[in-house]
């Protein structure tokens, strides 16, 4: 049969009758509850081996929701009354009795920022001697240990203080810092302010001198109290560290040194580091002295 004879003109059908696709429908839809019923007889039976082994699995679906909740209704944890009981009176505090001018966790306050000796201390030489020896000007030299930023200048201070203070020189601190006083000096590492300590030391006749010497920051952001002890000194000892050389600072304490017309004594420390860091030879570690004095020379003139 043509094609054309199952349609009209107006593009109606007019053949013979065709399967409606409801009873397809209907079969898929029965294919569809044959597979859920074995589903569920074979739900069935693990329920029912659930049960002959003694695990109570069923879920009560009455007490489960579809509804909104807000978040203020909604309950995350136990109360106190679930959870301590009725014979238990709990106390809630809503409201903070900590002002909240202070802080939480307050700061830790330290009631002293220096520590200085309590007692007079022991050394090598008696003080009354030492009391005596003020009375003569001509036997006190002030002295000014001055230099660049870790050049050495405590250090060597505290080799003059543990020689002349026996129990200090016992003790195992390697690292005595004893003019620095200020405990950020001690945590810093660096000094800040100029410390005078008095000592009494034999020259090579050992004729003593009372020496006032001020061990002066190096830092160049506390060079005010290395000026302040230029004008007390008669005379400075320049710090210059071997491996590093005459620094910016150096060059400028020379220089004031120079307008204060103090003695200027050159002091190069630190030469264990020419042959534990750079392991020069023993000629090029005397060129490398040789040129730190020339170059102090040079600054002088």
């Amino acid at each position: 049969m043509d094609q054309s004879d199952l349609y009209d003109q107006f593009g109606n059908y007019m053949g013979p009758e065709l399967e409606s696709d409801e009873e397809d429908d209907d079969e898929q839809q029965n294919g569809y509850r044959h597979e859920l019923n074995n589903v569920d007889q074979t739900s069935d039976m693990e329920d029912d081996r659930d049960e002959a082994e003694g695990e109570d699995v069923t879920v009560d679906m009455s007490n489960l929701s579809t509804a909104v909740v807000l978040h203020e209704d909604k309950k995350y944890y136990p109360s106190a009354l679930e959870i301590y009981g009725p014979d238990v009176e709990t106390v809630v505090q809503e409201e903070d009795t900590q002002a909240l001018t202070e802080p939480i966790i307050a700061p830790i306050k330290k009631h002293k920022f220096a520590f200085v000796e309590q007692e007079i201390p022991e050394t090598t030489y008696d003080l009354e001697y030492l009391a005596d020896i003020m009375d003569s000007p001509e036997l006190v030299r002030n002295i000014a240990i001055c230099g660049h930023l870790h050049h050495g200048k405590t250090t060597f201070c505290d080799a003059l203080i543990e020689q002349t203070h026996p129990y200090l020189a016992s003790t195992e601190n390697k690292e005595l810092r004893y003019t620095d006083t200020l405990f950020t000096e001690q945590e810093r590492g660096v000094s800040i302010k100029s410390t005078p300590f008095t000592i009494l030391l034999p020259d090579l006749k050992d004729k003593n001198f009372l020496l006032n010497i001020f061990d002066t920051p190096g830092h160049v952001n506390f060079s005010d109290e290395a000026t302040a002890a230029f004008r007390l000194c008669d005379g400075v000892v320049v710090f210059v560290d071997a491996h590093e050389g005459v620094m910016l600072n150096t060059d400028r304490l020379i220089k004031h040194a120079i307008q204060e017309r103090l003695a200027i004594t050159l002091c190069i420390n630190k030469i264990d580091r020419l042959i534990l860091e750079l392991k020069l030879p023993p000629q090029d570690a005397y060129f490398k002295i040789k040129h730190i004095i020339d170059e102090v020379n040079g600054l002088i003139k």
